[in-house]
């Protein structure tokens, strides 16, 4: 269910992002999913066609691209990818995908194994992009 109320958060973003504008002029989206969602595309891209269906908007395509995390050791000042995380078992990677703030408690650096780091990227879900046509009544 947390695939759903992020595709319906994106709906409801997208349509705010077009007050003022037709939105019966959008043509495309890219929704930017970091990789600690751990979001099934699949279902999430489902969810999204399905919401959608009310909305004006609904012929719009919706493109899903993952921002790789990336992490900084404040200790160390080394950076370092999500899959360089060691030790993560199925039901750790489950409790960061519902709360990606919860990596701060199963991840360490794994140059010196201190907990204390920044997330740099790959977290959240956001709207990089809209394409709107300009042509005609769309202008």
């Amino acid at each position: 269910m947390h695939e759903w109320a992020l595709a319906d958060a994106v709906i409801e973003a997208t349509s705010s992002a077009l007050a003022g504008r037709n939105p019966s002029c959008l043509r495309g989206v890219t929704v930017t999913v970091g990789e600690l969602q751990a979001i099934d595309h699949e279902i999430f891209s489902f969810a999204l066609r399905t919401l959608l269906e009310e909305r004006p908007f609904r012929t719009a395509e919706y493109h899903l691209e993952t921002e790789p995390a990336r992490f900084l050791c404040v200790s160390c000042e080394k950076e370092w990818s999500f899959a360089e995380t060691r030790n993560l078992d199925d039901q750790t990677r489950e409790a960061i995908h519902f709360l990606p703030e919860a990596a701060h408690a199963f991840i360490r650096c794994p140059f010196c194994r201190s907990p204390d780091y920044r997330v740099q990227k790959g977290r959240g879900v956001s709207i990089a992009s809209l394409t709107l046509d300009s042509s005609g009544s769309c202008a």
